[in-house]
């Protein structure tokens, strides 16, 4: 089973539980997608995808309420995938995701 499909992220950070929804497939060796987030202005496609059989990483890049650039380093099991999120220089939060 691929990563390919719509997916649902938590992000664990200090200020409370962040939701980020991506729609993700592999393309040519790269993994392409689209973004939006809860209460936050971000660009909608994902940057510097990769994936490496059940390894996903990608960068958002916020504009709102902070402007940096974060980057998801995944694990995916199935359905879910569990990793972390290092939001510019504020260190780094846990992240789980669910197929949707």
């Amino acid at each position: 089973m691929s990563a390919d499909g719509s997916w649902e992220f938590t992000i664990d950070s200090p200020i409370g539980k962040q939701s980020l929804w991506v729609d993700m497939k592999a393309e040519d060796g790269k993994l392409v997608g689209t973004c939006r987030a809860d209460g936050q202005v971000i660009d909608p496609d994902i940057i510097d995808g990769k994936i490496d059989g059940d390894l996903v990483s990608f960068k958002v890049k916020s504009h709102k309420p902070v402007p940096l650039k974060m980057t998801l380093t995944l694990t995916r099991n199935g359905d879910t995938m569990t990793g972390k999120a290092k939001p510019g220089m504020f260190g780094t939060f846990p992240v789980t995701g669910k197929r949707v």
